[in-house]
């Protein structure tokens, strides 16, 4: 039986998991300045920590919020919930560990990422991020790694529904060894980062071996200070495959608007890959960046300074995007 709801002044920083409903009826602020254990319990570094499928954290719109020692805002564990949240200045706002979901929070300012998620190996997991602005973290904005024994065993699939990532480093991260990873970004906006708006990358810059499915539909990627989207040529084993089933606009950023390595990218028939007006210089001046990717599909693609790739239309200028 689900325990009754959990209210107000008794929640407290710290402490054991929540397995029900909790719902703030004030701010929780953690301001204890005593350096949590290292290896302890995933609870004592944990401001608020909700665990299970019929776990769910409703903030009311109250903010968490760290003044002192605490490691993390918001733990959600083996599919738990958080919603109407304002975390800001933790190491990581909201960790999310074997699946869990994200709706209408603002996660800020935290001192390394936004919101982390993490699967155990040999596990089968499901993340969904939705209706969310994740801004001004010192790092990722939001970020997912993986590892697992085989693509075969450790299957991740992450659902991103009209969040903002801006004023990050890195707006939107998946990376993950030997991984099945399934990634679907919709009506999704990664701006103003300094590093790059997307990336599928590898783990700590070495070559990994996955399976990654990428589906792409309202994407804006612009004005970051390095690439709109970057698919790392570091995955050498698996399959990667990007699909762009909408609108993608990656426009003005520092470096190439789309970065791809050994990929397959299909356009498909309502979909329009638009990079144009990106800022590279050099031998890096395209706005589509691949020697070795595979464009296909019967959408419109259109690149105004990479005509040699085949399958896409030279246009200059870009619909779509701001000149």
């Amino acid at each position: 039986k689900t325990p009754p709801p959990v209210c107000g002044s008794t929640v407290q920083c710290g402490g054991e998991a929540y397995t029900g409903e909790v719902k703030l009826t004030e701010d929780l602020f953690c301001t204890d300045t005593e350096t949590p254990p290292i290896g302890g319990d995933i609870c004592d570094i944990c401001a608020i920590t909700l665990d299970g499928e019929d776990a769910e954290l409703d903030c009311n719109e109250f903010m968490v919020h760290n003044s002192g020692a605490m490691v993390i805002g918001i733990c959600l564990l083996n599919g738990a919930r958080a919603k109407n949240c304002y975390v800001q200045k933790f190491l990581v706002g909201i960790y999310v560990q074997n699946g869990g979901e994200v709706n209408e929070c603002e996660v800020m300012f935290n001192d390394v990422f936004g919101i982390q998620v993490q699967n155990e190996a040999s596990s089968t997991t499901k993340m969904k991020i939705s209706n969310t602005y994740i801004h001004d973290n010192s790092d990722r904005g939001f970020y997912f790694l993986g590892s697992g024994e085989s693509p075969e065993s450790s299957e991740t699939s992450i659902e991103v529904n009209n969040v903002k990532s801006n004023h990050n480093v890195i707006g939107m991260s998946f990376a993950g060894d030997n991984v099945k990873l399934e990634v679907q970004v919709k009506d999704s906006e990664t701006s103003n980062n300094s590093g790059s708006g997307i990336e599928i990358d590898s783990v700590f810059g070495v070559n990994i071996s996955a399976a990654v499915d990428v589906e792409l539909d309202g994407i804006i990627s612009r004005y970051n200070g390095d690439h709109g989207l970057f698919v790392s040529p570091l995955i050498v084993g698996g399959e990667v495959k990007v699909k762009v089933k909408g609108d993608v606009n990656l426009y003005k950023n520092e470096n190439s608007g789309f970065f791809v390595g050994d990929v397959d990218v299909v356009v498909e028939r309502r979909g329009a890959l638009n990079s144009c007006g990106n800022l590279a210089s050099g031998s890096l001046d395209e706005d589509i960046r691949s020697d070795l990717a595979t464009f296909s599909g019967n959408g419109y693609t259109c690149d105004s300074t990479s005509p040699n790739l085949s399958n896409i239309i030279t246009c200059d200028p870009c619909p779509n995007c701001p000149q």
